[in-house]
């Protein structure tokens, strides 16, 4: 009798065990964010930022730990947090990238779409679609689409390509420097992107003639048939620079000319009358 008293009595002491182990919360485990990671903020924390998603030129013009982004979906650069962590975060078809902001401020993470832009391929960091995103596995590097790569391994890169830094992660990026190109083309330089491709040329050729004062000369490359460049002398405008000459409107740091969809095509050849959203004006693009 006294064995089965002893028994009833101590029979609730594993379901005590049980119960508090699922009952009572447990210490969870603390996520070491990278300090140069801007992070993925609650929907209160955002609102209590005055500069969240207000237009910016640098990321000193943003309240930490916002950087300002230059996002190609909508030309316009604004403060901004990271809008994921994870991929399983993202729709189908994309992964969380991180996406540099202006003067070395903090790095944010996007979802960018899975795209058909192949290794050596201009791409868009922020890309609106498929087809100006680098296809799953690339990176876009400055502008190019290229494998991730070990600087001290110049073989992780294919012929054609050399492995170069960049405060997201070292990528191949393409070269033609002593390379012979084909007919009709020629190996141009991209001064933002620290590569070299062939490339039809089309418009001002200012790689082999200098701009005039205060214009910069800027090449936009395309792959949409063949590779081609579009290269021209941009007058700059801004801040304690001159005012754009008559015909012309500032936007974006340079001097464009302005056009309508439905009006007479003013635009060069290899250009089109076409803005990215509602909110921008209609300029003369490169057709890329």
């Amino acid at each position: 009798m006294l064995l089965g008293v002893l028994a009833g009595l101590l029979l609730p002491v594993p379901l005590i065990f049980v119960l508090t182990s699922v009952l009572l919360p447990r210490p969870q485990p603390q996520r070491v964010e990278d300090p140069r990671f801007s992070p993925m903020l609650t929907e209160g924390e955002r609102m209590s930022l005055q500069t969240y998603r207000r237009d910016c030129r640098r990321s000193t013009d943003c309240e930490p730990p916002l950087g300002c982004l230059l996002d190609t979906r909508i030309v316009r650069a604004y403060c901004t947090d990271s809008q994921c962590v994870l991929d399983t975060q993202c729709p189908a078809g994309f992964s969380c990238r991180p996406l540099l902001t202006s003067e070395n401020g903090p790095l944010v993470r996007s979802c960018i779409p899975h795209g058909l832009r192949q290794e050596g391929e201009p791409c868009f960091p922020t890309p609106s679609d498929q087809q100006s995103a680098c296809a799953e596995g690339l990176l876009c590097s400055r502008g190019w689409c290229g494998r991730p790569c070990q600087l001290d391994k110049p073989t992780s890169c294919p012929a054609g390509f050399s492995c170069a830094d960049s405060p997201l992660a070292p990528a191949c990026r393409p070269t033609c420097e002593g390379r012979t190109c084909p007919e009709g083309q020629r190996c141009v330089r991209d001064d933002r992107g620290g590569a070299s491709v062939c490339a039809t040329v089309y418009g001002q050729d200012c790689q082999r003639s200098p701009c005039a004062e205060g214009q910069k000369c800027v090449a936009v490359f395309s792959a949409k048939t063949q590779m081609s460049a579009w290269i021209k002398c941009w007058p700059e405008c801004g801040k304690d620079l001159p005012a754009c000459t008559p015909g012309l409107v500032c936007h974006s740091e340079r001097c464009r000319k302005p056009c309508e969809p439905e009006g007479p095509n003013v635009c060069e050849p290899g250009y089109r009358c076409q803005r990215p959203n509602d909110e921008q004006p209609w300029l003369c693009h490169a057709d890329m």
